[in-house]
């Protein structure tokens, strides 16, 4: 896989905050993480090489696995289980897709799981006390202060799992953002800087608090599509030929594809994709202008140029931040949403972003 080199792969599995494989059309695992092999109960790497199917005893299973490979296409995700070396069935959700819609990316399928081992033993419990709840007498008192005083406990319990998935997903997201920009010689502080950048532009627009807050953390994932962009392209000292500029910019694409379509990527997807388009639509890849260009995608073209600039990099120095500002203000109108321009500007006369500028530069 060229375009895809072994070690970033490892890296991307191994980042993944949960079970994760690379197979081929085959079904043959190519490589598995640790998470994946804990899951499993078995030695690390064990499974590399095996065809899938091959894990599971039961011919029913099997037989749903090789239908799943013959649909390989085909991005899927529903319950089933994995088959631990103590015997156990480890209940999980499973999720499978194409790295690409065109090969070689086509021909490899990222296979993730989530361990819902602890939702099945509350959902049997759940099931059971309901079961018990129903047989209560409505004309006992004591018994229906206790069911009310159970119910709390239990919506206490679903908050503290919706908040526990919900940091999953931030820990998931900051992960495959750091591990995106290691393949571009730069560290997760720039992602964490767009971030802040991000919120401070949308909050001073007026953005409700729970866009900000979306906002902010999928702009983390603005440039996860680097990670499919080979070495000798993305990590060139000399300047890009036409055709090595065209794989630079498939980036953006790619990140689309890469995201999961679960609503909780919806924005980051977006911004992904559309975060090199220009005001006056001459940006790429789709030569959006103006407001059709996703909101949250107008404000990180901003400030990933502002942070680009005001940041050291082996082929420049840091620009001032009194330089980069004007770079911004001459990009109004043209590659920068004239409204973000002002309120970018209104941030920066104020102070607002000196913390993130001294980050920066060291």
């Amino acid at each position: 896989m060229d375009a895809l080199p072994p070690q970033s792969v490892e890296a991307l599995l191994e980042a993944l905050n949960c079970g994760a494989m690379l197979m081929d059309r085959r079904g043959t695992i190519l490589r598995a993480n640790q998470r994946l092999m804990s899951m499993l109960n078995m030695p690390d790497r064990c499974i590399t090489g095996m065809m899938l199917e091959t894990i599971y005893d039961d011919e029913e299973d099997r037989k749903r696995i090789r239908e799943r490979i013959a649909q390989f296409t085909e991005a899927r995700e529903g319950e089933f289980h994995l088959p631990a070396a103590d015997g156990r069935a480890v209940p999980v959700i499973l999720s499978s897709r194409p790295l690409g819609a065109a090969a070689p990316l086509s021909d490899y399928m990222v296979v993730t799981a989530i361990d819902i081992s602890k939702q099945k033993r509350a959902e049997a419990q759940l099931a059971e006390e309901n079961k018990t709840i129903a047989n209560l007498s409505d004309t006992v008192l004591e018994q229906a202060l206790d069911l009310k005083h159970y119910n709390e406990q239990l919506e206490q319990k679903v908050r503290a799992r919706t908040e526990e998935i919900r940091a999953a997903n931030m820990d998931a997201i900051l992960m495959l953002a750091v591990a995106s920009e290691a393949r571009d010689e730069d560290t997760g502080a720039h992602v964490k800087r767009i971030q802040t950048y991000t919120e401070l532009l949308a909050r001073e627009l007026g953005f409700s608090g729970l866009e900000v807050e979306r906002f902010g953390y999928s702009a983390i994932l603005h440039d996860v599509g680097k990670m499919v962009i080979p070495d000798s392209v993305l990590k060139k000292p000399g300047a890009l030929t036409a055709e090595e500029r065209e794989v630079i910019k498939s980036h953006t694409t790619a990140g689309e594809r890469i995201l999961s379509d679960a609503d909780f990527y919806k924005t980051a997807r977006l911004i992904a994709r559309s975060h090199h388009e220009n005001w006056d639509g001459t940006g790429y890849p789709d030569g959006l202008g103006e407001f059709d260009i996703p909101a949250a995608a107008r404000l990180v073209r901003l400030v990933d140029v502002f942070d680009a600039l005001t940041s050291p990099r082996v082929y420049k120095p840091a620009w001032s931040p009194r330089d980069a500002a004007q770079v911004i203000v001459e990009g109004k109108g043209t590659l920068f949403e004239p409204e973000a321009v002002r309120a970018f500007m209104s941030l920066f006369e104020r102070g607002a972003l000196d913390g993130q500028v001294a980050l920066a530069q060291g």
